[in-house]
């Protein structure tokens, strides 16, 4: 099913780059938003970026200790928080409403319009326009949305959390060797088990046209058809992305953070298809048969021919 996905998201990379637009977009909008708080902390920020060297720290393995420059940041992103709350802290929950709730809203969205041009292509190799898309979806999309948002902070304080627990150790070898080892697991494993929770959550509700809770069912059952196929297949994917994250630097997370999310709705839909048995289009030419309706199609001809 990895595989189908990128075949999947190879035929229909004009789709993906509009989403990925749109993306952008939002992101630059939000970043509008948070404006005034950034004028308004910006000496802290600074101060801090430059105590900790910041700067050099988010380049990944080739500026050095890997453990040394993660602690870097998060004491650094630790200590802005801390000191911009004690500032002003009316802006401070203005900016995290902004980065938490208004960003993943609006981009939550855009997931949904973009997984129905997907339906529509590997059902019948139809065409819609993103706007056009983004524009009829909206009662549903809304709704899931919002209930996406609130639910991912869930799993985001839990994340939070537990790497501000590592991030208070200060043994020297713990941060050299095993911080970054204990942070890459704590995101791996939290990121692929948020993401076999929703997997099917939004694919259910465009494909059943179901209310969200039922949807949300569906979507869990459609995952543990096939669990551990899927749990193994999504780790593989976030192993990857927080691999290359590490290596190459946070910078890096500009061009990763919105080829992955686009690549993962293409995954869950495929996942999604392929757990309910259906056939579905990969590409221009080519139609995945699951091997239940393969057996079938084949009795049915030889019942056809007798």
């Amino acid at each position: 099913m990895f595989i189908y996905s990128l075949k999947l998201f190879g035929s229909n990379w004009v789709k993906a780059l509009k989403y990925c637009l749109y993306y952008l977009v939002i992101w630059g909008i939000c970043f509008a938003l948070l404006l005034p708080a950034l004028f308004e902390f910006k000496d802290i920020i600074s101060s801090n970026f430059n105590a900790m060297d910041v700067a050099g720290s988010l380049s990944g393995v080739f500026q050095g200790s890997v453990g040394v420059g993660m602690h870097n940041v998060l004491i650094a992103a630790e200590s802005i928080l801390f000191e911009a709350f004690a500032a002003n802290v009316g802006l401070v929950v203005y900016g995290l409403i902004v980065i938490f709730i208004i960003l993943p809203f609006l981009i939550n969205v855009g997931k949904y319009a973009f997984s129905s041009m997907l339906y529509s292509y590997m059902t019948s190799k139809n065409k819609i326009g993103f706007f056009s898309a983004l524009v009829k979806t909206l009662n549903k999309s809304f709704l899931y949305a919002l209930c996406r948002t609130f639910y991912n902070l869930i799993v985001l304080a839990a994340i939070f959390f537990s790497i501000y627990g590592l991030s208070t150790i200060a043994d020297a070898f713990f941060i050299a060797y095993l911080l970054p080892v204990c942070t890459f697991v704590v995101l791996v494993l939290f990121f692929t088990l948020n993401q076999l929770t929703v997997l099917g959550w939004m694919p259910a509700l465009i494909v059943f046209d179901c209310n969200i809770f039922s949807a949300y069912k569906k979507g869990l059952k459609a995952v543990r058809r096939h669990f551990w196929a899927t749990f193994g297949a999504t780790s593989v994917n976030f192993i990857l992305f927080w691999l290359i994250v590490m290596i190459f630097g946070l910078y890096g997370m500009v061009v990763l953070i919105p080829l992955m999310t686009t690549f993962l709705i293409v995954y869950n839909m495929t996942i999604f298809f392929s757990s309910q048995g259906m056939r579905f289009y990969y590409n221009e030419n080519n139609i995945l048969t699951p091997k239940k309706l393969e057996e079938v199609d084949n009795i049915n001809k030889t019942a056809y021919i007798l």
